[in-house]
């Protein structure tokens, strides 16, 4: 009968743990990844890591994200007072700009002192992950009023977070992993986010046929792309057009709400959507604070025809009442009284070429520049 010999496994055991050390060590040496985004946050769930830097490159942009020491990607300014929350995903976040060019910057340049925005955007945010985040962020930074992010994947976007939540009443809180509990957070996050997970992580899916590409670069370390221009980047990839009979496969087919909005996925996903926002409401109600939600459609609601390519006259009221997450949000704004800006009326006179990159699904800066003064416009208004 074979017996473990105690001294030989104690030292067999300490021998892999110094070489997958040393391994770990080595691989960090060349690993060009910077890990900016909690694996799991106990209170958030995931957000970004305080102070902390990386790249973000592509042949559309290059620009450098930092955190502050809150995990927001704004400089904030210790005399001036922040009452007004902002909660978002990458477009709040400033996915592909500076963050000087982030529409909440460009906002807070035209409001006073006393009256600034404070930036918690985190890219893969919606409504679901919003409820868990709010409810630490009011606590901490007593805001007046919170204005929230709202795109069109956030309907596929709730249901892969719920996922890792757990439900008491309607409300989420983050679901502990098995592992995490046995470790501890500090140890697990550590394992996940190590240059050996994330290497074996990444040959794992290329194997699968599943890209997983790396999203914050280290300094210097990012690949050596030519940033094309707006005029170059349209003549590669092309202009804005219907996603069409494409809409259930681009995007992982988190836009196939515009054409099948009544098949039952949908109709789940437009009550939770709903069920969330509703929730956040409620929320904030209970604390004095005031709700107001900004609504960014997918980028081809502006194309010539629409999302779907169906319409045949450029009307906006015909292309919103196609659009049954507007429809939804404008419903829930009006019901409960709330200021809500639709960038579908917002941008509808603009030309959508100039605004976003003709690959990436996100703002450029003259999108961010655009937004970010109408919302500065909107809150000197309202502070009169």
């Amino acid at each position: 009968m074979f017996k473990l010999n105690p001294k030989k496994a104690a030292l067999y055991l300490c021998l892999a743990v110094f070489y997958l050390g040393a391994a770990e060590l080595v691989l960090r040496l060349f690993d060009p990844e910077v890990v900016l985004v909690k694996t799991f946050d106990d209170h958030l769930l995931f957000s970004l890591y305080p102070e902390k830097k990386g790249n973000v490159v592509s042949e559309e942009y290059k620009v450098s994200v930092e955190t502050n020491a809150e995990g927001g990607r704004q400089t904030l300014d210790p005399s001036n007072e922040y009452p007004i929350l902002l909660l978002g995903d990458s477009f709040t976040e400033g996915w592909g700009v500076d963050e000087k060019e982030v529409f909440s910057s460009i906002a807070n340049l035209s409001l006073p002192a006393n009256r600034r925005i404070r930036n918690m955007g985190v890219h893969g945010s919606c409504p679901a992950l919003f409820q868990i985040h709010l409810r630490e962020f009011v606590s901490k930074y007593n805001p007046k009023e919170v204005w929230i992010q709202i795109f069109d994947n956030d309907l596929d976007d709730n249901e892969k977070l719920e996922m890792f939540m757990t439900f008491q009443e309607g409300v989420p809180s983050p679901l502990k992993p098995t592992l995490a509990k046995f470790t501890g957070t500090t140890i697990y996050n550590f394992l996940k986010e190590s240059s050996l997970f994330r290497l074996a992580k990444r040959g794992w899916k290329t194997y699968q046929g599943i890209p997983e590409p790396i999203l914050y670069y280290k300094e210097g370390r990012e690949p050596k792309v030519t940033v094309l221009s707006h005029a170059q980047s349209l003549e590669k990839y092309g202009k804005l057009a219907p996603l069409g009979s494409e809409i259930t496969k681009k995007y992982n087919g988190q836009f196939g709400f515009y054409e099948d909005p009544n098949s039952s996925v949908w109709v789940s996903r437009f009550q939770k959507q709903k069920d969330h926002l509703t929730k956040i409401y409620e929320f904030l109600n209970s604390k004095g604070i005031g709700l107001n939600l900004i609504y960014v459609p997918a980028k081809e609601f502006f194309a010539e025809g629409g999302i779907l390519g169906k319409q045949t006259k450029r009307d906006l009221n015909l292309y919103q009442e196609a659009n049954p997450h507007y429809q939804l949000l404008k419903e829930f704004c009006d019901s409960h009284k709330l200021g809500c800006l639709f960038t579908t009326e917002l941008f509808w006179k603009e030309n959508p070429e100039n605004l976003y990159f003709p690959y990436d699904a996100h703002w450029n800066r003259e999108g961010h520049a655009l937004f970010g003064k109408k919302l500065g416009e909107i809150l000197q208004k309202s502070s009169r």
